[in-house]
């Protein structure tokens, strides 16, 4: 066993900071394997069936990502790390033979072609791309797990290694997968072939800190709890992959949509690699916050956050730099820029609620009362549908500001709820983490 030091504010940004760095370089990533697929035989068909591929995947593949927050609970020993390992391995094969089900037999051609509208030739791209990073499932869950172990010990800089090695691997493997698979197989292959390589370096590194845990002694959840506590963190994650899709069906019934659609794209991806870090704060309250004295230091943390954000859009934002980076940068034309500058102010607004909303989240997993994040995923599903019907009754509304306003609105009801269920707990007067302080495994 362990002992813990009381949480202070240097604590949590030495663990927060690397977070960052991991997320940006998932985004920039992202952004490398559309920069190489640009320059590949027909951009638009090679662009259109590797992103069709790319959001069915990871809308239903993202919920194996819940197993770093599991393993950060349940992880007390060594049998407790493979029971763990164990319960995902079985539970990452419903989402992969679903994808597989569909890639592989005329369902995708339905889904892709019928119900989507792309052509045959992207439907078949789009096909094989599905089939190829259905598999980057199993990776990700040893990712996941040995993430988990970084995380318990306040290691994160470990991630952020291995994410820049997974960046370096995929330039490579994109220069010569094309030499012998069509573009967006070679795009998928690449996802593929870098998250295994970051999942090796990640079982190299964290051998030690798998060797460090306890051999016996520790709690053995059932299945039963484990399964409790992740089911509401897999809804959340779903609903989230599936906001954009259900605001771009409303921003598609205003009266100009191809503009509306192209300012909220531009304005939702400047949103995500700005503002998306924050999501860490879920991560970073689960492992750090073990007693009540822990959770007021990471409020204050959150505190201070949601100045430096505050200050970040506002130099970006709302001073010239704003037509540096939309005009510039963005290589947006005129039209376009002036549309979407309403939305990118509101930035601000939703980079504010979503760290509230990040927070909230990590205490009660903390907690292990992850039931309410079920409950508030839907009402956020909820409030994006509400604010974009706003769109059939007027048509004439700027949609990206409608856009952001919709995802603003949807984790400022998520911070509300999730923080009344906090304030809820913490008057009752019960031991908040008592499980945490039994069966504490991290160090230093």
């Amino acid at each position: 066993m362990y002992s813990y030091a009381p949480l202070t504010i240097r604590t949590a940004v030495i663990f927060f900071v690397p977070l960052i760095l991991t997320t940006e370089l998932h985004q920039l990533s992202h952004s490398l394997v559309h920069a190489f697929l640009a320059r590949l035989g027909d951009p638009t068909i090679t662009l259109a069936a590797f992103s069709v591929a790319f959001s069915f995947n990871t809308t239903f593949s993202g919920i194996i990502g819940i197993c770093t927050q599991a393993g950060m609970s349940y992880i007390t020993d060594k049998p407790s790390f493979w029971r763990v390992a164990r319960f995902f391995f079985f539970v990452s094969f419903a989402p992969f033979c679903f994808i597989e089900g569909v890639a592989l037999t005329p369902l995708g051609d339905w889904l892709f072609h019928d119900l989507i509208g792309a052509s045959a030739e992207v439907t078949r791209l789009a096909r094989g791309a599905s089939a190829i990073m259905g598999l980057w499932i199993f990776p990700n869950q040893v990712r996941n797990l040995t993430s988990a172990l970084c995380m318990m010990r306040r290691k994160t800089m470990l991630i952020s290694h291995s994410t820049i090695i997974r960046l370096v691997s995929q330039a490579l493997m994109l220069m010569v997968l094309p030499l012998a698979m069509e573009g967006a197989l070679a795009g998928a292959a690449s996802l593929v072939g870098c998250m295994t390589v970051e999942s090796i370096y990640m079982y190299y590194v964290t051998r030690r800190l798998y060797a460090e845990l306890p051999e016996k002694g520790g709690e053995q959840a059932s299945y039963t709890q484990m399964w409790a506590f992740s089911w509401p963190l897999m809804i959340t994650q779903i609903t989230e992959s599936g906001v954009t899709f259900v605001i771009n069906f409303f921003l598609g019934r205003l009266e100009h949509p191809d503009l509306a659609l192209a300012a909220f794209g531009v304005v939702n991806a400047l949103t995500s690699l700005i503002v998306s870090p924050l999501r860490n704060l879920v991560q970073t309250a689960q492992a750090l916050v073990r007693s009540r004295e822990d959770m007021l230091v990471m409020r204050r943390f959150v505190n201070r956050l949601a100045l430096v954000y505050t200050a970040l859009v506002g130099v970006l934002f709302y001073t010239p730099m704003r037509e540096v980076i939309l005009n510039g940068i963005m290589g947006l034309r005129s039209d376009l820029s002036s549309y979407a500058t309403p939305a990118v102010h509101m930035m601000l607004f939703v980079a504010i609620v979503w760290g509230y909303s990040s927070l909230y989240r990590g205490l009660l997993a903390a907690m292990r009362r992850t039931r309410a994040i079920a409950g508030t995923a839907i009402i956020r599903l909820l409030v994006v549908i509400a604010v974009g019907s706003i769109t059939l009754f007027f048509p004439h509304l700027n949609g990206a500001v409608v856009g952001v306003g919709a995802i603003g609105a949807a984790f400022l009801a998520e911070a509300l709820i999730l923080g009344w269920r906090l304030k809820h707990y913490s008057a009752a007067g019960d031991e908040l983490f008592p499980q945490r302080a039994e069966h504490a495994v991290v160090g230093h």
